[in-house]
């Protein structure tokens, strides 16, 4: 009864998540999602769902770290698997939504602008959630406990994805302010580095190069190795989502089979699977992610929920809502002490588990509204290249003239 109730609980979370977010959605700052064109609408509705599963993970974490002072995995395996395995779908999105991208341009990418792009997108947010996250490391102590050249080293591991690094001022709970999330900004990174050798390996060697990037990713999986605090295991997820875009393109399921009841509970079923496995990563929890995943980019939509309106909403604020809530969750209960853990149990804790989901869902929808488009649509003006340009062409007009 004990585990019904805490699993339950989850689900709760979920439709308030969907109903919140139909709120939101009535809002006429949200209306251009009506005009957009060209996206993934599966896609789109699951990764708030996922950005959601991660608050779970981390809400449950932050009850056992009060209560033993340690950070570390829940005993709760669907917990554990809420973050973790959506974490490798957040993974099989990234080598989805790129290599879709390289077939797509057959390997014709501006790279100076694709990085551009992606500096804009993901750079802005992060800052700010550096500027809270510094705020409550200062206010914690309001002089230098540490030298001056320490305090920039902390924050160039920061905004550099340093792992585990980081610590601002000496303050050890800097990188639990935002439950450590920044740890996979730099797989994502690493993985936007390789994108020019991946695109030569697709375009130029056809479904060799394909099959030899995929077939490299499964050795590293199977004999991962440890580089620098990273584990090449997870380029497994990269993989599938690199497979599913080869798959996306080539076959074209009609609606009537890949949205029917059958896909659906197939998909429903070995998420679930996914969820509730004891043992995280082994070959066949990556297998049933896999058939769990493929079908989404198929384009099922596990019986209409990441088609609503509302899970799509989810899944554009889903960067903040992975970003920020571990400082929605520390403010709570480290800053502000709305409920001392330690005198509470699990089961009275869980009553707070809407709230949060609520409160980092609005948050989330305003620093989306106010810092990520903006950024997002400023960065798809490509000033730095512009810039690049004229100076490039100044110069060439200043040798000219020279000589």
């Amino acid at each position: 009864m004990d585990g019904v109730v805490k699993f339950g609980m989850t689900l709760i979370c979920f439709g308030i998540s969907i109903l919140t977010a139909k709120f939101i959605s009535r809002h006429h700052l949200f209306s251009f999602l009506k005009l957009r064109q060209g996206r993934y609408g599966s896609i789109d509705g699951l990764r708030g769902f996922l950005a959601i599963s991660v608050l779970f993970h981390h809400f449950i974490i932050t009850w056992y770290w009060k209560a033993s002072g340690k950070w570390t995995r829940p005993p709760e395996d669907y917990y554990q698997n809420y973050g973790k395995v959506s974490v490798a779908i957040f993974f099989a999105i990234t080598g989805f939504l790129f290599v879709s991208k390289i077939l797509k341009d057959s390997g014709k990418i501006n790279w100076i602008e694709f990085y551009e792009s992606r500096i804009f997108r993901i750079y802005p947010l992060y800052i700010f959630a550096m500027l809270i996250v510094t705020i409550i490391v200062f206010s914690s102590s309001f002089k230098l406990e540490v030298s001056l050249g320490q305090i920039v080293k902390g924050y160039t591991q920061w905004l550099t994805f340093y792992y585990p690094g980081g610590i601002v001022n000496n303050f050890l709970d800097t990188k639990l302010v935002i439950a450590g999330v920044d740890w996979t900004l730099r797989y994502e990174w690493l993985f936007y580095i390789f994108l020019p050798i991946i695109t030569i390996a697709i375009i130029r060697l056809g479904r060799v190069g394909g099959l030899f990037l995929f077939t490299v990713c499964v050795y590293l999986f199977n004999k991962p190795m440890q580089i620098d605090s990273m584990d090449t295991s997870f380029s497994i997820f990269f993989a599938i989502g690199g497979l599913s875009a080869y798959l996306n393109r080539r076959y074209k399921i009609p609606n009537s089979i890949i949205k029917s009841k059958l896909v659906s509970s197939l998909a429903a079923l070995a998420i679930a699977f996914a969820i509730f496995r004891p043992i995280t990563f082994d070959s066949v929890h990556v297998v049933m992610i896999s058939l769990f995943f493929i079908p989404i980019v198929l384009g099922n939509d596990l019986f209409g929920v990441f088609s609503l309106k509302s899970s799509i909403l989810l899944g554009e604020i889903s960067y903040s809502i992975y970003l920020l809530h571990g400082i929605v969750i520390y403010l709570a209960f480290s800053v502000l002490k709305i409920a001392v853990l330690k005198n509470i149990s699990l089961q009275e804790y869980l009553i707070f588990m809407p709230v949060m989901c609520v409160a980092v869902i609005l948050i989330s929808a305003l620093t989306f509204i106010s810092i990520e488009k903006p950024s997002i649509d400023f960065g798809r003006t490509y000033p730095i290249s512009r810039m690049l340009r004229s100076a490039a062409i100044n110069a060439k007009k200043l040798l000219q003239r020279a000589s």
